[in-house]
């Protein structure tokens, strides 16, 4: 059935039309390649009834003018009738019929027939004395010719006309031996003696002429037939010719009973030759009778084939051609109603049968479509609508909430930088984090929509997996130091340096299931293990696994639905909306991963999720370090892990447990660096003096637990790396000379790379008061000179005048002339004086794709999104190279 199905219907109709036809025309053929084979064999015996009828007319008249010439009577009658018997039997030879029944044996016939007419003609002018040679040699040639016909008998014949044709092969013999023992009785006559060899030749004679009379009678004669020789053998000459021919037998016939016996025979053969032509006849009637009734027969049932191939061929073709034109106006339709060129159009119906039926039906079908069409499509219009005033009014909604929200932000931060007392600054800290909170509600909420809404797009591009892990665990480090929660990353070492996928969603996938895992959990730890899968594609899978209060096996389905929690009292008592879940979710789809979640109630969770990566041709080489490094490692839980970081970095290292056991240590190189390992079961300040006094020159750093610093040894090393935080920050100090490592990596405010030149002027171009004194502070915090002005035009104005900037911030959304807007000028502006490009930074409350999509399309180099605080500002100064 299945092989069946892979055809079409119009070909299956096909083959239903004309598998039938083949195969009653197949049968046909057959049926009358039999009758031709019939009506071909009744030719053959026809022609060879003619043939040996010829032949025996031959034999007689070669008698008749053999004994006429030895009377001296006139033979020239006989002689022209031999001719033309002779000429008969060569025009026979010609025929296509006869030609299949001699076969390889024309040329014999041929040849003796031509010396039958050339002995005619010697004998015309012969002696009487050389007729016995001549008769001899006529009757040996005669009985070639009959030999070569008649041993070809045509079994495809019906068996009644091959009996019968088998019944006239041995009646032509008896009359040939019978017309011989004539002439033989003649010839022995004349001398009136046997010999033994003519006797010999005669007992021959009268054997074969008994043994064929025998075999006509018990092979096929009639009851007709043999009455009619019973009469003709029991009258009484031919009773006494059996006694005379009993007497030649036995060697006591006299020469006047030869003489007398001559005349029997002649007159028993000339009844025979009579009785001969009747049954020749009658033999011919049969087989033409035959012949018409296989004829009457082909006729009929080729009529009745022919009527009922056309029959089927009319009812297969009309089948077809109307199933084949009702299913190309149907799939015509259906194609347009799909197509939605002609969706209005029915089809046709004509005829009363059960495709007409079906067209009704499907008309009825294509009319309710149409007008459920159409009030889809009025409902899509009424939806997009909707939709869209949906979008313009989050739109409006996050930039009128982002704006001041950047307000108040930003003023936290500045407000922290001051003298303030603890209740103050706890004060202050709650206001961050509810800023904060406010925030990242105002993103969930936006990105879901833009999800719902399908607008959402990817934007992958080439990032550090491992540093994206540190940077994410660390925004949730300050809320893990409050908790009293350990927070452990375990990187895969085949871990490439580089991937492509979408950094900001893999980071905000990341960032939500970290966020939960600290926040339902109240003792214990949060672990982050990432491994790497080289298949095709490759693949990161990517867990958190934290000690929290798990989650029921019933609910574990339904968490990942918006606006989902396990139950409400984690709303009352934990806060949040439910959609960090239901985003990752229909992020990960997005990115073709996968999320699943395996948690026991009470214990705590493990979310895991998977997404494809694809690898950029080449990765980053990684300048070894090479330096002789000494670790301390203080039996610290991170030692594994500091060890793979420094053999990543190339560094030569030695490692001991505590500073006691230096000593035990035989140093082959002097000791460039020194990592040392806070412990709180040590002595920090005596183990820094005595690391100290050992390696003056070396580069001291303190890795200390993320739960466990100590500010006040901060001044005595050159260096500290809060773990589990290595990567890129553990790196920098390792390469940073020791000089200038004096600051610690974990200072609030990130130093620019020309932090101490007061030539680098910024452009601050906003119109909203509050946003020009946040970032008029930022700037001034870091010790740089500003320029503002309120719109774009003026932007424009300053620029093209000659103005020096070394960045220019650029809000999005102003009066006069937007950002957009100016930012291609001032591109156009350089691009006419072959000037360097300005560094644009685009600030804008707008979080939604397609205005970030225009920020970089009109020419602006980066986008840093309202609310912001002074790290992420300076994060970017540092990757543009701003001085």
């Amino acid at each position: 059935m299945r092989t069946a199905s892979r055809f079409s219907i119009k070909t299956r109709l096909m083959l239903l039309c004309l598998v039938p036809m083949l195969v009653i025309g197949w049968g046909t053929w057959n049926l009358f390649s039999q009758f031709q084979s019939q009506l071909s064999s009744y030719r053959v015996i026809t022609e060879k009834i003619t043939m040996l009828s010829h032949i025996t007319n031959v034999t007689h008249l070669m008698y008749q003018t053999m004994i006429g010439r030895a009377n001296g009577d006139d033979i020239q009658p006989y002689l022209s009738q031999l001719d033309q018997e002779l000429n008969a039997v060569n025009g026979f030879l010609d025929t296509q019929a006869y030609k299949g029944l001699i076969g390889n044996s024309e040329l014999l016939i041929k040849n003796n027939v031509a010396e039958l007419k050339n002995l005619a003609r010697e004998i015309n002018s012969a002696s009487a004395s050389n007729m016995e040679d001549y008769g001899q040699w006529s009757f040996d040639l005669i009985y070639e010719l009959l030999v070569e016909i008649q041993k070809r008998s045509n079994h495809q014949a019906p068996s009644e006309i091959h009996t019968l044709d088998v019944v006239y092969d041995d009646l032509s013999w008896f009359l040939y031996w019978m017309q011989r023992e004539v002439w033989f009785i003649r010839g022995v006559s004349e001398t009136g003696n046997f010999d033994q060899q003519q006797l010999g030749q005669y007992f021959q004679i009268a054997e074969r002429e008994q043994q064929h009379l025998e075999r006509f009678i018990d092979t096929g004669a009639s009851t007709v037939q043999l009455d009619q020789i019973v009469k003709l053998f029991a009258q009484q000459d031919f009773r006494q010719g059996a006694l005379v021919r009993d007497k030649i037998l036995h060697q006591e016939v006299t020469p006047q009973e030869l003489t007398g016996y001559v005349q029997s025979i002649e007159n028993r053969q000339a009844a025979v030759q009579k009785l001969f032509m009747g049954f020749s006849d009658h033999l011919s009637r049969q087989i033409e009778q035959r012949v018409a009734s296989d004829t009457q027969r082909i006729t009929t049932i080729s009529a009745g084939v022919a009527l009922v191939f056309v029959l089927l061929l009319i009812l297969g073709l009309g089948t077809f051609y109307r199933i084949s034109s009702k299913l190309n106006r149907i799939l015509d339709t259906m194609g347009r109603l799909r197509e939605q060129r002609d969706s209005a159009k029915q089809i046709p119906i004509d005829g009363n049968d059960e495709f007409s039926d079906f067209c009704r039906s499907l008309n009825h079908i294509v009319q309710e479509m149409q007008a459920h069409e159409a009030k889809l499509i009025h409902a899509k219009e009424e939806a997009v609508a909707a939709n869209r005033a949906k979008s313009f009014f989050l739109a409006n909604m996050s930039h009128e909430i982002r704006t001041p929200l950047n307000g108040i932000i930003g003023m936290t931060e500045i407000l922290a930088s001051t003298g303030l007392n603890t209740n103050q600054s706890e004060v202050l800290a709650d206001i961050d984090t509810s800023s904060h909170s406010l925030l990242m509600l105002l993103n969930d909420i936006l990105d879901l929509s833009k999800i719902e809404a399908g607008s959402l797009t990817l934007n992958p591009n080439s990032f550090n997996f491992a540093e994206m892990v540190y940077d994410t665990v660390n925004m949730v480090n300050s809320k893990a130091v409050s908790q009293h929660i350990a927070l452990n990353i375990q990187l895969d070492p085949a871990l490439p340096v580089l991937v492509i996928a979408d950094e900001y969603r893999v980071k905000q996938i990341l960032m939500n299931l970290l966020s939960n895992a600290v926040k339902f959990t109240q003792d214990g730890y949060v672990n982050v293990e990432v491994n790497y899968l080289d298949q095709s594609p490759p693949m990161i899978r990517c867990s958190v696994t934290d000690t929290g209060k798990g989650i029921e096996k019933s609910k574990q389905a339904t968490i990942f639905e918006p606006f989902t929690q396990e139950d409400g009292s984690i709303t009352r008592r934990y806060g949040g909306t439910g959609l960090g879940l239901a985003i990752c979710h229909e992020l990960l789809e997005m990115m073709h991963g996968s999320i699943q979640v395996h948690s026991t109630k009470g214990l705590g969770s493990q979310f895991e999720f998977m997404i494809p990566v694809d690898l950029p041709t080449e990765q980053p080489a990684i300048a070894a370090l090479g330096e002789y490094t000494l670790l301390v490692n203080n039996s610290s839980n991170y030692s594994a892990a500091i060890r793979r970081e420094c053999q990543r970095l190339g560094l030569d290292l030695v490692e001991t447990n505590t500073v006691a056991q230096l000593a035990e240590i035989a140093f082959t190189n002097s000791v460039v660096n020194v990592l040392y390992c806070y412990s709180l079961a040590q002595s920090c300040r005596a183990d820094i003096a005595v690391l100290k006094q050992r390696f003056p020159h070396a580069k001291l750093i303190m890795l200390q637990h993320h739960l466990f610093t100590n500010k006040d040894v901060a001044e005595l090393v050159n260096g500290r790396i809060t773990l589990p935080f290595l990567g890129s920050r553990f790196e920098r100090m390792l390469r940073t000379p020791l000089l200038s490592s004096e600051a610690s990596l974990n200072q609030e405010r990130p130093l620019l790379a020309a932090d101490a030149q007061n030539t680098t002027r910024i452009l601050i171009v906003e119109d909203n008061l509050m946003n020009q004194k946040i970032a008029t502070f930022f700037l001034e915090k870091a010790g740089l000179e500003y320029v503002i002005v309120s719109n774009g035009q003026e932007a424009v104005d300053i620029v093209t005048q000659g103005g020096q900037f070394s960045a220019v911030l650029m809000d999005c959304m102003m009066p006069v002339m937007d950002g957009f807007t100016a930012t291609r000028k001032i591109r156009e502006w350089e691009a006419e004086k072959g000037l360097k490009k300005i560094p644009i930074i685009a600030l804008t409350a707008s979080v939604l794709d397609e205005d970030i999509a225009h920020c970089f399309e009109a020419g602006m180099d980066a986008y840093l999104p309202k609310p912001y605080k002074s790290k992420q500002l300076f994060d970017i100064f540092n990757e543009l190279e701003v001085a």
